[in-house]
């Protein structure tokens, strides 16, 4: 009933800004200042650039069609065009996007970008043919770490801590490795339910810590970097095939020149909120990566064992 409403409730707010069959919806749940949010309308104003103004994109931030999961399920159905979701949550629809979600997998961040440029990324994004959507770029996310009220100093300070992580099997996986209690929660619910209880503590980059002010209930930040997953932006197949080719070709260049400006943005936007969340009185502890990796490295040698991942991992421990 729930889903059901949100759908009626996203086609009366397209239906509102008139939308045309030339305007391409694209939905996200991050705010303004988000790097992400940024990278999208360069996107946007490329797509328009290119095709003279005849094929447009419409974005919708803040969560105004749902949760992340809400709207790649309406992706999926045809509600809406596209969407920009979690790498992580992007395995619930296709299970070779698991590989992005192992923890550790990236040696470091030039390793992830390398990844995300690469052909083994584009043939990732186009792994869900045939579910309902594609992936259209990855966008950099930057590295993920706890934080809560006290410091993650090693996966014992975990134990028995409700963790917040996106409705990923993958991230709900490590946590209860690390000996945390994982706990699904939509991300813009985040900040209530560190507030009030629901949760312990959360993982996420900086930027979203600072930017979603979870920084005013969670003063430390415990920089393990178990996780370097880019988002990714889909795309509804049914829209993608009522697309000309010439159309098609137009989407993807501006998603992969978007990309390129997205990662400066995201460099900078991460600095910068590093420093402001310093000025807010969180503490950002260097930790031991050692211990947490050794912890979940039983997750990355099963998934060498599925012949669906094992080449993707291949490919990017080569890269």
């Amino acid at each position: 009933m729930k889903k059901h409403l949100l759908t009626i409730t996203a086609a009366s707010i397209l239906m509102a800004f008139g939308v045309q069959a030339k305007t391409l919806t694209l939905g996200h749940a991050m705010s303004l200042e988000s790097a992400a949010h940024q990278g999208m309308v360069i996107m946007a104003d490329k797509v328009k650039e290119k095709s003279n103004g005849d094929l447009t994109i419409k974005i919708f931030p803040n969560g105004q069609l749902g949760s992340e999961r809400d709207q790649a399920e309406q992706v999926v159905t045809g509600a809406i065009d596209m969407a920009k979701i979690n790498g992580g949550l992007a395995e619930s629809f296709e299970p070779t996007f698991k590989v992005n979600a192992l923890p550790f997998l990236f040696r470091d961040v030039p390793h992830m970008r390398t990844f995300m440029r690469s052909e083994a990324a584009q043939e990732m994004l186009l792994s869900s043919e045939g579910k309902g959507f594609i992936g259209l770029t990855f966008y950099d996310s930057g590295t993920r770490s706890f934080y809560a009220k006290k410091a993650i100093n090693s996966p014992a300070d975990l134990a028995g801590m409700k963790v917040r992580v996106p409705g990923s099997p993958t991230m709900m996986e490590m946590v209860n490795l690390l000996g945390g209690k994982a706990t699904p929660v939509p991300f813009n619910e985040v900040y209530t339910a560190l507030q009030q209880g629901v949760i312990d503590g959360a993982e996420n980059n900086i930027s979203s810590l600072v930017e979603m002010k979870h920084s005013e209930v969670a003063k430390f930040y415990s920089m393990d970097q178990h996780m370097m997953t880019p988002d990714v932006i889909i795309i509804s197949e049914y829209k993608w095939g009522s697309l000309t080719a010439e159309e098609q070709k137009i989407l993807k260049e501006a998603a992969a020149e978007s990309l390129e400006e997205q990662i400066k943005i995201w460099d900078a936007t991460d600095d910068m909120n590093k420093e402001k969340g310093m000025k807010e009185g969180v503490t950002f502890v260097e930790v031991d990566k050692a211990p947490f990796r050794a912890a979940v490295k039983p997750m990355i040698d099963e998934a060498k064992k599925d012949p669906k991942l094992a080449p993707f991992i291949e490919k990017i421990e080569a890269l």
